[in-house]
């Protein structure tokens, strides 16, 4: 049985998906009243961004909130759980809430105290579901144009029927 954590698939976006999920995001954010959202996956790739942040920021946000994930699932595993779906960490001014969104990707919402955590739940439930779905579409056709995993197996097999 192959490892769920080494099946990550990279996802990248065409400019359609790209540019549908920024006006999504825009929408969020006018709505939700939350200063930044960040898609990432599991690995802490940038895969899009929106909001004030720069992409530095977004970019060093995305490292380390996929490495927090990481280690809440771990405390999940001990505890007994498959996994947490949901992550969240307030600050003095400024939260962030960190979600599962499919396998291999997370949606990370940055907002100050203005705004109620049960408003950014709701939200980021919301635009989770409506990513979801061309995230998913991304996968597919990334894992399409993936060369085959056993494809080292076989030139080494090659290579040693040479000699």
């Amino acid at each position: 049985m192959e490892d769920e954590r080494l099946s990550k698939t990279q996802v990248v976006l065409n400019a359609e998906e790209s540019n549908l999920i920024d006006e999504m995001f825009g929408e969020y954010l006018a709505d939700s009243e939350a200063k930044d959202i960040i898609l990432l996956n599991k690995s802490g790739e940038l895969i899009a961004k929106s909001g004030d942040i720069t992409s530095d920021a977004a970019v060093m946000v995305s490292a380390l909130a996929a490495g927090v994930f990481s280690a809440t699932n771990e405390l999940a595993r001990i505890l007994g759980e498959k996994e947490f779906t949901i992550t969240f960490h307030q600050g003095q001014e400024t939260n962030i809430h960190i979600s599962l969104i499919t396998r291999d990707t997370l949606l990370s919402i940055i907002f100050d105290n203005r705004a109620p955590i049960g408003a950014i739940r709701f939200w980021a439930k919301k635009v989770g579901n409506s990513v979801k779905e061309i995230i998913k579409k991304a996968e597919k056709r990334s894992s399409e144009h993936q060369a085959p995993k056993n494809i080292g197996k076989n030139i080494d097999n090659e290579i040693d029927d040479l000699f």
